[in-house]
Parts: structure tokens; sequence; C-alpha cells
């Protein structure tokens, strides 16, 4: 599948993460990040990538897979979950209600 999406110019979340992906230990994602790390179940999968840059931002932003794009929310509402740090780079706006 990776090889016809790479041919056919579709962007592949498994290509992305083959190429900048690496698994974290439960210890190394609570080193980087306590306050997201510590909401994920025990059994969570975690890793890093090596297109995130010194202060935390994606430095592939327009061609970022589709598990990034919904990070922090994975199907969750926005709303629901508070941000850490509001510096962060994840803004929510919220749909304005008719007066």
């Amino acid at each position: 599948m990776a090889v016809l999406t790479r041919v056919l110019g579709i962007p592949s979340d498994h290509i992305f993460a083959a190429e900048h992906w690496r698994p974290l230990t439960r210890a190394e994602a609570m080193e980087r990040n306590p306050f997201y790390t510590s909401r994920l179940a025990p059994d969570a999968h975690l890793y890093t990538c090596d297109r995130l840059g010194d202060d935390g931002r994606c430095l592939a932003y327009e061609e970022r897979p589709l598990v990034c794009r919904g990070y922090p929310w994975y199907g969750g509402a926005p709303r629901g979950m508070p941000l850490a740090d509001e510096a962060c780079g994840y803004l929510v706006d919220l749909p304005s209600r008719p007066a």
C-alpha cells in the first residue's frame, strides 16, 4: 500500500510514520510531556517525531499525517481537554451562538 500511495502521490500516514517516528518508553514520554502522557492509558503506544522543532512545534505542518492533525483531541471534544500551556500552538475556535 505504501508503494502505491507514493507512486500515485497520495499522502500516507504510514510512510510518514515509518520515516519520522520512533517509539518512546513511558518514562521518556513522561520526561518530555508529563501533562499529556499522564492522561494516556498505561498501555498507550508512545512515539516521538524527528519533525518536531526545539519548541515542540511541527516542522512538517503542511504534510503532517492525519493522526498529527488530530492531536491532542483524538476523537474527543476539544472543549473537554484543558491545555497545559495556552501558548502551545493549539487553538479552539468555539462556534458563536445566535443572539
